[in-house]
């Protein structure tokens, strides 16, 4: 599961590490150390060229409904939502890192993921047109999760695809032909590192550098 991410990287490092040819609405961007399903974040996609453009993180807009801010990668073929978007609708959700919650007792320990060399983390997504609730079109996307790897599965039991730089290059390169763009969701970064934060995340209109700071040092 992935429900709660960041990006507060410098929109320079962003690009550079990235590759971006063009950052559709770059003034509008604005850094979030703890951004919420709903809320509009930088997502990389490809046609011709390496474009970003802000898109609300999670399928549906009906109230009544949850957003669909994840997408189990065991079961994208099989789901109708997503199994047309696979081959024409990949996209790269840009993060610094991501937090997830573990059981402890009668409470939840909030946890910091990231990249062990500070690196932008790409996660695998699919992207697609919908409508607001005002009928104006909105591109929107979801985050690709999967079992979690040995060293986070002890936090939970499910994370986002992180790509490595070489998948992630197919992943959005849909005008190429890739006979299973799915097999490419197995080929991850390794280098991930955690860390417990306090619980001043757990309220999601906090949005500072407290929200990943380091509870124990040491």
């Amino acid at each position: 599961m992935c429900g709660r991410n960041t990006i507060f990287s410098d929109k320079n490092k962003i690009k550079k590490e990235l590759k971006v040819d063009i950052w559709k609405h770059e003034e509008d961007f604005n850094p979030t150390y703890n951004l919420s399903p709903t809320q509009d974040s930088p997502v990389l996609v490809k046609n011709t060229k390496r474009v970003i453009y802000p898109m609300r993180w999670g399928f549906g807009f009906k109230s009544s409904m949850r957003p669909i801010f994840n997408a189990r990668a065991e079961t994208l073929e099989k789901k109708a939502s997503f199994k047309d978007l696979i081959a024409k609708n990949r996209c790269v959700v840009i993060s610094n890192g991501f937090f997830e919650w573990k059981k402890g007792g009668e409470s939840k320990i909030p946890y910091y993921i990231h990249h062990s060399d500070g690196k932008i983390i790409a996660m695998a997504g699919l992207c697609k047109w919908d409508r607001d609730l005002d009928g104006n079109s909105k591109l929107v996307y979801t985050i690709i999760t999967k079992e979690a790897r040995p060293s986070l599965e002890k936090i939970h039991h499910r994370e986002p695809v992180m790509l490595t730089d070489q998948s992630l290059s197919s992943w959005i390169n849909v005008n190429e032909p890739y006979d299973d763009p799915l097999s490419l969701l197995n080929d991850n970064t390794d280098r991930i590192s955690s860390y417990e934060v306090s619980k001043f995340v757990n309220k999601s209109s906090n949005n500072s550098q407290e929200c990943i700071s380091r509870l124990f040092v040491g």
